[in-house]
């Protein structure tokens, strides 16, 4: 019978299998994937969105959307305590982590049973972010010449686009 050899790594293969994740990688495992599925389903629509009356599907599946940490893990955040998670669709994610580059939201937080820190009340998370929103789509339309003539859309689950009233 042929000895049939077995294939060995390549020096690049086995330096990433033997590289330690770095930074924010090495918190999130498998344990954080199921997490977020299930806080997912529970919460299928971007809780920034729905308050600004715009209902955005981040259902699991495509990259439509996430679970954030409202105080970001590097900065002391729990990582498995609901109060701190937040369902954000890519566009609403984007603008929180622009945000949270120049700092914690101004929000009041406590420390949870672990000594992590966690917002006090959730809806001041997503009032903040709305706000921040709200002000980014003004200066948006200011640069693009908008005089509040266009009608904003509302994006629905089925992805169709629908004239909103001008609030």
């Amino acid at each position: 019978m042929p000895f049939i050899r077995k294939s060995t790594p390549t020096k690049i293969h086995k330096a990433k299998l033997q590289r330690k994740p770095t930074g924010e990688q090495g918190n999130y495992n498998s344990a954080w994937a199921k997490m977020s599925r299930s806080y997912r389903r529970a919460n299928p629509l971007c809780e920034c969105c729905l308050i600004r009356g715009i209902m955005t599907d981040i259902t699991p599946g495509d990259y439509k959307g996430c679970v954030d940490h409202m105080i970001p893990i590097t900065r002391g955040g729990s990582m498995y305590n609901l109060s701190n998670l937040l369902a954000l669709c890519k566009e609403c994610h984007d603008y929180k982590s622009t945000e949270e580059g120049k700092g914690i939201p101004p929000v009041s937080i406590y420390m949870d049973s672990d000594g992590k820190m966690a917002p006090r009340d959730k809806t001041e998370v997503i009032a903040w972010l709305s706000k921040v929103i709200a002000e980014r789509a003004r200066e948006r339309a200011r640069k693009e010449g908008n005089d509040g003539g266009e009608v904003e859309t509302r994006r629905f689950l089925d992805d169709r686009v629908v004239p909103s009233p001008r609030v």
